[in-house]
């Protein structure tokens, strides 16, 4: 009996460390993500500077400080803004969370890409950040209307919040 209350307490321990709190979780969580993240190839050896960096000025875009915008393409209401930064995904989405100055709609990590809807400046802006490096990510900004239905892209998994 007693062995098998022990097994029971290891099952809901690891079965706590699982789930989607959008990595901020205990420091177990967080540190086997960034293990995953250290994974990847390291920033020198990826072209991350390659490309005229151009500005960016569209309304209610809200891009962490240190992004290097790389293209601006407009279609109709819709503004798409192709960025690279040196953080993690999941460096951008708890620098989203840190904001006070934006509306978190909704925030969604898988480790190597994070995705981020929020309201700022009378407008929303949808942000996934996808990993390119070990401290390297790419990120792709839809900004547009203030309205559900404005055509701006959704979360991949239909999760999110």
């Amino acid at each position: 009996m007693r062995s098998r209350v022990l097994v029971l307490a290891v099952a809901v321990l690891g079965l706590a460390g699982c789930g989607g709190d959008g990595g901020t979780g205990g420091s177990a969580t967080t540190d086997r993500n960034e293990a995953m993240l250290a994974n990847l190839p390291s920033c020198d050896r990826v072209p991350m500077d390659e490309g005229t960096e151009v500005t960016a000025e569209v309304a209610g875009l809200v891009l962490p400080e240190g992004a290097r915008v790389t293209s601006t393409a407009a279609q109709g209401a819709l503004t798409t803004v192709e960025a690279t930064i040196r953080l993690t995904p999941l460096d951008v989405r708890a620098h989203y969370q840190e904001r006070t100055d934006i509306e978190l709609l909704s925030v969604e990590d898988e480790v190597f890409e994070s995705e981020v809807l929020l309201r700022a400046q009378d407008r929303r802006m949808y942000l996934r950040a996808t990993a390119l490096c070990a401290d390297g990510t790419a990120l792709t900004a839809v900004v547009g209307p203030d309205s559900d239905d404005a055509g701006l892209p959704g979360f991949r998994s239909g999760g999110g919040g």
